[in-house]
């Protein structure tokens, strides 16, 4: 039940720049390690200038993010469903989990997680998240409703989430074996509590409580620790459970051979034909890569001029990573038109 519950872990997202999140996605196979502190953490710190520190955590296993536009079938059953997040955990076999997203002009919204036998379904209305790029002292909240599935049992739920960006500070990851990670972050908090009914009779059978920190690294400009607490109660279902979860960015927070994404500018963005790469403090970019939001790479080449053409993309969001001539890297989010 426990690793079954973790499709609650789903609200993800991901991506910031200086007390701003620019977008709610990681960036395409970002890779996580799971991680078990030895003692609690301290996530209470909020507001402005916020300080936490993340020590004494064990190693416990990878997550990889993935996406992929959604099936007819995923479409049919999650509707307006615009791009399918999958979080593969590794194992013998791996345990996958996906989350059914939807972007459009009105903002960032899910429309159900699954996991196995277990499925939240927000068919009658959808979770919003929020508008991106999204400010510190954000707030949204609406409400949530749908149907679930587990084990053969089926039913409906209605209830709440609340998404806020409620701090912005400094995170320290100290490591044994590497260098410790500090560095700027914003937090985006979810929380979501949800009854369960099995109608007509069966009504209030049961609760599931949520709360996910995402922290956004304002220097890579993708999400760098998620948090997930979850709590499903149900006597009718025989389920009494909380389950935790613990991730950090395995790339980012190993290595801080990167550079601050605001050291480079992209115009125009959104952008038609081409792209223009400039640097605040001349740094000379030697090779460019760019990947759509399904993973795939559309574009790798050494560069010897600031303008890229980026006239035969298709429509959509792409991650542009530029590496300078002393090997260090940043990447960044545009939209082609």
């Amino acid at each position: 039940m426990k690793t079954k519950l973790l499709l609650v872990a789903l609200f993800f997202s991901f991506a910031t720049y200086s007390q701003t999140i620019s977008s709610f996605s990681s960036d395409p196979n970002t890779d996580f390690t799971i991680v078990i502190p030895s003692t609690p953490l301290d996530q209470s710190p909020s507001g402005m200038n916020a300080v936490w520190t993340f020590n004494n955590l064990t190693a416990a296993g990878t997550n990889i993010d993935t996406y992929a536009a959604p099936t007819a079938t995923e479409l049919a059953t999650f509707p307006g469903t615009t791009e399918v997040l999958t979080i593969t955990t590794q194992g013998m076999p791996p345990i996958v989990s996906n989350a059914y997203l939807r972007e459009d002009v009105s903002g960032t919204y899910f429309t159900g997680v699954s996991q196995g036998d277990i499925v939240l379904n927000y068919s009658t209305t959808n979770a919003f998240i929020g508008l991106f790029p999204l400010n510190f002292n954000a707030n949204n909240s609406g409400p949530v409703s749908g149907t679930f599935s587990f084990q053969g049992a089926n039913g409906t739920f209605s209830g709440t989430v609340i998404a806020t960006v409620d701090a912005y500070g400094t995170l320290t990851i100290p490591d044994p074996t590497f260098p410790d990670y500090s560095a700027q972050v914003t937090r985006l908090r979810v929380d979501q509590t949800a009854s369960l009914s099995i109608p007509p009779i069966f009504n209030d059978i049961g609760t599931l409580t949520q709360t996910t920190y995402y922290y956004y690294d304002d220097t890579a400009d993708n999400l760098v620790f998620r948090y997930n607490n979850a709590t499903v109660v149900s006597a009718f279902l025989g389920v009494n459970q909380t389950t935790e979860t613990y991730e950090r960015n395995t790339a980012v927070t190993l290595s801080r051979n990167t550079i601050e994404a605001s050291s480079f500018q992209l115009y125009p963005n959104p952008a038609k034909d081409f792209i223009t790469i400039t640097s605040t403090n001349d740094q000379v970019v030697k090779n460019v890569s760019i990947v759509d939001t399904q993973g795939r790479n559309v574009f790798n080449a050494s560069v010897t001029t600031p303008r890229i053409s980026v006239a035969s993309l298709q429509q959509g969001m792409y991650f542009i990573t530029l590496e300078t001539e002393t090997g260090a890297t940043t990447t960044k989010k545009f939209i082609k038109q």
